[in-house]
């Protein structure tokens, strides 16, 4: 019996046969095993109390693979792996419930008529809401601390002759948009008129300005964050599904209840509507129709755009962030014939519209809509082919040497002839271009390059095959220099550098050479002291 490690324990056996023997051991291939995970935990609370917010689960490492078993997917650092999904949590879900106000304890008292001023309290819970009212006490953090009620105040005990007037009404609402032009109110009511020497009864309505953001807010849809890739139970990879919600934002940044942002709605599925009323007008492009009694159109057929039928009621869409929509229909496009020589071959016409598709986030382009076509067959004429200019003239004329009118109506020069045209665009005159005459290989003279201005219309003096001509023309048609004049002022630039640089490198002065040190040794001495061993 053999061991091996401290896993396996194998047999070994021979066998005989004849003149021949083996030897069988058994053997074993370990079987891959694949990362083990924990079962997903519960459900986190909603980071958020009121509006959109994350919640949270996880898995832990329970076994890692090995033999080439399936990994783990991508862990932290205390090895476990998390799944976050957008949540949103009714903002009425807790309220804070207020007791009613304690009497007013006054603190400042005269003593004759027993008031004057003083602080009252009340007890403020966070409470559960339900579809039959509060209903528990729960903890306060749940409840939105920004809106907690105040506990205490300052109270008056009126005197018996002092005016009495009720508690303050709630404020009204802000008209949008905010600015400081606009302002909220609120007020109360008299209950008990000022005695003769009594405190006056104050102003029973209360202003103040709405400013963005302290007393006044606007509402805005808001799309979350994708959550993370949700897969099914027992899967660690492949296809999955990822979530993100619709959020309403008030304008300091915070989530709010979603009816806000019905109330307040700037995207989403809506109606538009439209009047018709009787004008009068004169006909005439300055005039501004006016608006009069429906009886005096009384006898005419209501006709908007050539269509009978009267739609004053429609719905729409305004798409919220995010969203892919369809523009509007495009305008209808030209009657599109087939024609040759414009002639119509039969094939019938047809006019097109489209419908384009707005993709505001890449990320969602697989949810979005096609774009849509509409075609409809219509009838036309073929396009009139342009016929050629029977005169052609330039205005003013070209009345320059060598100058001639172009097809394009423009005062152009004739071959080996430069155009110097005056600021406003026109030709002023035409001018000599220079000649580089090269001789070829038949010339005696083939290192001596000759620079002459000829006339291009005139015979060349060169016989043939003695040389060639090329005319070098520096501007264009448009009076600029060409290209090629600008390469050959970059390469004599080129050019001048290197020869600076030689010259300076010939009448820089060499370095004198260091003296090498003394490194010759010095001669050995041997000294015999008459020793028989040496």
């Amino acid at each position: 019996m053999g061991v091996f490690g401290e896993l396996y324990t194998f047999e070994r056996c021979t066998f005989v046969y004849g003149d021949y023997s083996y030897i069988e051991e058994a053997c074993i291939i370990p079987c891959p095993s694949d990362c083990k995970l924990s079962e997903w935990s519960n459900w986190s609370r909603c980071s958020k109390s009121c509006g959109s917010g994350v919640k949270v689960r996880s898995k832990w490492l329970r076994e890692k693979p090995y033999n080439g078993g399936r990994p783990c997917p991508k862990l932290d650092h205390v090895n476990q792996v998390y799944e976050v999904v957008p949540c949103h949590s009714d903002c009425s879900q807790y309220i804070w419930v207020t007791e009613p106000w304690s009497v007013c304890k006054v603190t400042f008292v005269n003593m004759r008529d027993n008031c004057g001023e003083g602080v009252q309290t009340r007890k403020v819970r966070c409470m559960q809401n339900t579809a039959d009212g509060p209903s528990d006490h729960v903890e306060d953090y749940l409840c939105d601390p920004e809106e907690m009620p105040l506990g205490s105040r300052e109270c008056k005990l009126p005197c018996p002759e002092d005016c009495v007037i009720s508690e303050w009404g709630p404020w009204t609402r802000c008209t949008l948009p905010c600015n400081q032009s606009s302002f909220r109110q609120r007020s109360a009511d008299p209950i008990r008129q000022p005695a003769d020497e009594g405190r006056a009864c104050p102003n029973a309505v209360e202003k103040e300005p709405c400013n963005l953001n302290k007393n006044c807010f606007h509402y805005d849809y808001n799309v979350t964050d994708w959550s993370t890739c949700q897969l099914s139970e027992k899967a660690v990879c492949g296809n999955g599904m990822k979530t993100r919600m619709l959020d309403c934002v008030r304008s300091d940044g915070k989530s709010v209840n979603l009816k806000y942002c019905e109330e307040d709605a700037q995207c989403g599925e809506g109606t538009r509507t439209r009047n018709i009323s009787c004008v009068v007008s004169d006909g005439s492009a300055d005039d501004f129709s006016k608006v009069v009694d429906e009886e005096f159109c009384t006898d005419i057929e209501p006709i908007i755009d050539g269509i009978k039928k009267m739609v004053l009621e429609e719905t729409c869409t305004q798409p919220c962030p995010g969203d892919c929509y369809l523009k509007d229909w495009s305008s209808w496009s030209l009657c599109q014939l087939t024609c040759v020589n414009g002639e119509d071959l039969g094939f019938g016409g047809i006019q097109v519209r489209s419908r384009a598709v707005i993709i505001q986030e890449l990320e969602n382009q697989h949810l979005c809509p096609e774009q849509m076509l509409e075609t409809k067959s219509c009838d036309g004429g073929c396009l009139v082919v342009r016929q050629p200019d029977a005169d052609r003239s330039c205005n003013p004329p070209c009345s320059q040497p060598y100058s001639y009118c172009s097809e394009t109506r423009t005062c152009s020069c004739e071959e080996g002839y430069t155009e110097v045209m005056s600021s406003n665009g026109t030709l002023e005159q035409c001018t000599l271009i220079p000649v580089v005459v090269m001789p070829t290989v038949e010339d005696k003279r083939g290192d001596v390059k000759t620079s002459r201005a000829v006339h291009p219309t005139q015979p060349s003096s060169n016989p043939a095959g003695r040389g060639r001509t090329w005319f070098l023309q520096p501007f264009g048609p448009d009076g600029r220099l060409k290209t090629w004049v600008y390469g050959v002022a970059a390469g004599a630039f080129v050019l001048l550098i290197f020869i600076v640089s030689m010259i300076y490198l010939a009448c820089k002065k060499p370095k004198k050479p260091q003296r090498r040190q003394n490194n010759r040794l010095k001669p050995l001495t041997l000294a015999y002291d008459g020793d028989a061993d040496m």
